[in-house]
């Protein structure tokens, strides 16, 4: 008997099984045939497809549909295209259909499929719709006088046994339970039976189906005859481009080619034989695979922005650079085409693009809009972490949230904890639900629901169903929209540049060839610019001290997870140490990376000189190698990559250790197109860092991203030499604003002032200067949390001479008294006078510099760590700025957290890289494994430390290893313990 409505882990927080496990399993028990049912979606219907390729089923496609105002439900299996789409919209309507209802929902799209259901209303409705019904028993055998066999004989249809599956096994079922208590957010004692599937919708073997219903033979060959009249084994679109619709596809390529050579003049002005030969070929190779659309498309969107990055293997195109979707030339910098497109490629070609990360909203919106109906998000497929996992699991079986933290970190936990942590490991990795790509769009020719199940999300947008693997599976081609801070940064800079009267052209600007960036990149002073600002990056750049662009992609590559030794070879090469090609046949190839595996298309470039792959072949390799279940494929790789390499005279040796070289590359690293877009937008951040700081900063600050904190920020200002202005509601800005050497503190700065705040502020500027605090409170009106925030962070300091906070603080409370209802009948004063005001001292210093600290988050005049000269008396430390002259000596050290980096030893042991500073500068240390244990449980972001350890050097470049650490006691407001 065939299995007719199973469910997944993909029937969110009901099936207890992944999908690979239960075909699986299905396979091992004897199963000729399976269909997927999970709960009103198709979610796992790629992984499906491929699963039961892999154990030899023949896969049903199908969904249950549930009602949502009732219990009715239906499982509806796909007989053929015209079905499939229909249960594709079927699903779009039940969730994006407030009204929903499964009656009419199969009546309009029910075509094409069987549908199976145990309501005796909805079988009556079907037949009526003239659908393909049949009456199911999803658990046991029904008595001959149930209404439902009643229904079934009087309509003649059908009385089929199907039984309902939510788990593999038979013990299983806890786990079930579990997930159904975690779905009802209650724990699971209070859990009923109607809450859960029965204990038997296991997954059982086709002969344990037989004996259940052995009293219903009827049923039972009526299952094996619905499967045999199920023609679809599942969908196949092919490619799935969006058209262009400003032109017939024999028309596009034509346009594609006028826009990309109109587009060459303004990059290059007189083309040049090889910019010409390149574009001619590239055009070919879009144009015979029917690609001239997309980039068109692609080239619509982007004209939304002035600014964008286009970035992925993408950038390797010169068609692409010259539609403006890219900014990197990809003839000056020898980008891999193929990497991109090649003739033997079958999945669909991958086009990202960065927006600023205000405006990415507003393009996709655009985009969903221009396509209504076309057009949908991608979605992820959220699963449970192990430490979720472990907590959900916890909070089901009955513990508080302080039982659960102890618990958690406790080295050996009490009962129930063994039982919570097996429970845990089997829920971890199970889908938990569906949120949002970051940026993900797909057009489709046709209406995009009868492709996909289309669900909307919070904002009213249409998501699909399929994350990113479904949909390069489906061969629909997503294009991604992407939001940057850095962008953001980049534009907001050079407006504060503009606006201060300085002129930058961006059509003939070119940062990388900047000699004083150079230097500055080279000496690894970008704390604020994109993708080089990071403590492993600045360090890299200060011990290459190499500032170039050339030199900086491949940095921006190499930083990948367990790189150091291939840093350290890579550092060695680069001064000058001897190296040589890892095989004649492949020195042409690795020259410019000194004989190393950089980039992502490196392992294609290496397979074809080495085992004469194609470039398709080659590329096959690249993408399995970043996949998750890659040792599954990696099999027949090797087998082909061996016999290549000897039918090209490669020693087996040479070839294993070509291979070993490969496989540690392990794919984390970029590919060089998206690794030059990158260092682009670093070198244009750089730039501005170089010649503006002050602009550049405020720019960094106000649009709140970046590595670090604006403490950092504010304290890297001070470096450069700039003056950090405190917040003033007279010259204060929503936004921070730089100009020469002056940096002014923008109100989004200030904790408890909202944006209506910042913006009546903004407004009532505008109307003329506010004559005194008074002034200020009638015409803006803050509530107390906001006019408390004002005052303690300085922003009303001009209002008193003396900067007496406490007395601005009693005139607004003053004020609000008598403001109240009766106050005026009560005989109190309107206004707050100077005769009745009392004598208020001022808070001493170190209060005051509390609550400022605590309102911004930094002190506009000092650094924090110069408050501490007394408690270090005696200390005998040195400032972050000597760190470097004391290499090999051990040294104290006292400076600020402002972030840190936990990682694994070789051991497998936790450590950790933390940064501090002080008012002179930035130090890099290290907390290995015995120190991390010792001092792990202090190390917080935001207050002072005394440190102590030995300065070390590798290649020019100075970090702390440290071995001892203390809290210091409180300067602005945090408490030593």
């Amino acid at each position: 008997m065939i299995p007719l409505a199973v469910h997944s882990g993909y029937s969110f927080l009901q099936g207890t099984s992944g999908v690979e496990a239960l075909v699986g399993h299905a396979a091992a028990l004897g199963h000729e045939w399976l269909a997927l049912t999970d709960t009103d979606n198709l979610c796992g219907l790629w992984a499906f497809m491929a699963a039961c390729r892999r154990h030899g089923i023949r896969p049903i496609t199908g969904a249950e549909i549930t009602e949502p105002a009732t219990s009715r439900r239906a499982v509806c299996l796909v007989k053929d295209t015209r079905g499939y789409a229909g249960l594709c919209r079927l699903l779009s309507c039940r969730h994006t259909s407030s009204d929903f209802d499964l009656a009419s929902g199969l009546a309009a799209f029910g075509k094409g499929l069987v549908v199976l259901v145990s309501d005796p209303d909805l079988l009556y409705a079907g037949h009526e719709a003239n659908l393909d019904m049949v009456a199911a028993m999803f658990g046991h055998p029904l008595p001959a006088d149930h209404l439902l066999y009643r229904a079934a004989r009087r309509l003649d249809i059908p009385l089929v046994a199907a039984p309902a599956v939510f788990f593999s096994r038979p013990e299983d079922f806890e786990i079930h339970r579990v997930l159904r208590a975690i779905a009802g957010n209650t724990i699971r004692c209070r859990l009923t039976p109607r809450d859960t599937a029965r204990k038997d919708a296991f997954l059982a073997a086709p002969r344990q189906y037989m004996r259940r219903f052995a009293a219903c033979p009827q049923a039972v060959l009526q299952n094996a005859a619905i499967a045999e009249r199920i023609g679809f084994t599942g969908p196949d679109f092919g490619l799935v481009m969006p058209p262009y619709e400003s032109a017939l596809p024999e028309q596009a390529a034509g346009q594609l080619r006028r826009a990309a050579y109109e587009g060459a003049r303004r990059r290059y002005g007189q083309l040049s034989a090889a910019v010409t030969r390149r574009l001619d070929h590239e055009l070919d190779i879009i144009s015979a695979m029917g690609f001239c659309g997309y980039f068109l498309i692609v080239a619509d969107i982007v004209r939304q922005s002035p600014r964008t990055c286009g970035r992925g293997s993408g950038a390797a195109s010169l068609v692409a650079y010259c539609l403006g979707i890219t900014n990197v030339c990809p003839v000056k910098h020898n980008l891999y085409f193929e990497r991109f497109l090649n003739p033997g490629r079958k999945d669909p070609p991958d086009l990202d693009v960065d927006f600023a990360w205000d405006e990415r909203d507003a393009v996709i919106s655009g985009v969903l809009e221009k396509y209504a109906g076309r057009a949908a998000l991608v979605c992820n497929h959220v699963c449970f972490g192990d430490r979720m996992a472990i907590r959900e699991t916890a909070r089901v079986l009955g513990m508080t949230e302080r039982e659960i933290s102890r618990g958690m970190k406790a080295e050996d936990p009490p009962p129930p904890w063994p039982e919570i942590f097996r429970i845990a490991a089997r829920i971890a990795g199970l889908p938990r639900n569906l949120s949002v790509h970051p940026g993900g769009v797909v057009i489709t020719p046709k209406a995009i629901d009868t492709y996909a199940p289309v669900q909307t999300t919070a904002k009213g947008l249409p998501v699909l169903q399929w994350d990113k693997d479904g949909m390069e599976d489906a061969g629909l081609v997503k294009i991604d929209l992407l939001g940057n801070r850095s962008l953001g940064v980049i534009r907001d800079a050079l407006a504060g540049v503009c606006q201060n009267g300085a002129e930058i052209d961006e059509n003939a600007w070119v940062p990388e060839e900047d000699p004083a960036t150079w230097q500055m990149v080279a000496q690894g002073g970008t704390m604020g610019c994109f993708y080089i600002e990071s403590p492993a990056m600045r360090l890299l750049q200060e011990k290459s001290r190499t500032g170039d662009f050339s030199h900086l992609v491949i940095h921006s590559s190499i930083i990948r997870p367990a790189a150091n030794e291939v840093i350290q070879e890579y550092l060695r090469r680069l001064r000058g140490g001897a190296w040589k090609p890892i095989h004649p046949l492949a020195a042409d190839v690795l020259t410019e990376t000194y004989g190393l595996m950089v980039y992502q298309e490196d392992v294609s470039r290496v397979a074809v000189c080495v085992a004469g792959f194609s470039h398709a072949e080659a590329d096959g390799l690249r993408k399995v190698m970043s996949k998750k279940d890659r040792s599954r494929h990696l099999g027949d790789y090797y087998q082909r990559f061996a016999a290549g390499a000897q039918q090209r005279g490669v020693a087996s040796g040479d070839m294993e250790a070509i291979w070993r070289m490969i496989m540690s590359f392990g794919g984390y690293s970029f590919c060089k197109p998206h690794s030059a877009s990158y260092a682009r937008v670093s070198f244009q951040a750089a730039y501005l860092k170089t010649h503006f700081p002050a602009e550049f900063m405020a720019a960094v600050i106000s649009n709140q991203g970046g590595f670090y904190s604006a403490f950092a920020y504010v304290s890297e200002a001070r470096r450069l030499g700039v003056t950090v202005l405190g917040p003033d509601v007279e010259k204060s800005r929503i936004a921070w604003t730089g100009k020469g050497k002056k940096l002014r503190v923008g109100l989004v700065s200030v904790k408890g002032l909202s944006f209506a705040g910042c913006r009546r502020i903004v407004c009532e500027q505008g109307r003329g200067a506010f004559a005194c605090a008074q002034d200020f409170f009638d015409r803006v009106g803050p509530d107390e949390t906001e006019a408390r925030a004002l005052i303690h962070c300085g922003a009303l300091d001009r209002f008193h001479p003396e900067k007496n906070r406490a007395v601005l603080l009693w005139q607004f409370c003053a004020r609000a008294r008598a403001k109240r209802p009766g106050a005026e009948s009560a005989g109190l004063f309107s206004a707050p006078s100077a005769a009745a005001m009392p004598d208020l001292p001022e808070a001493d210093a170190l209060l005051r510099l509390r609550r400022e600290f605590a309102v911004l988050g930094f002190l506009c005049h000092c650094h924090p760590m110069s408050l501490f000269v007394h408690a270090l008396k005696g200390a005998n430390t040195i400032k972050a700025a000597d760190i470097p002259a004391s290499a090999g000596r051990r040294v104290r050290f006292a400076g600020w957290r402002i972030t840190g980096k936990t990682v694994l030893s070789k051991k497998g042991d936790p450590m950790e890289f933390v940064t501090f500073e002080d008012e002179t500068g930035l130090v890099e240390t290290t907390f290995f494994p015995d120190a991390f244990d010792r001092f792990a449980g202090v190390l917080e972001s935001g207050r002072a430390f005394l440190l102590s350890g030995v300065v070390e050097k590798n290649w020019g470049a100075a970090t702390l290893r440290v071995d001892w650490l203390q809290k210091l006691g409180a300067a602005t407001g945090r408490m030593a313990s």
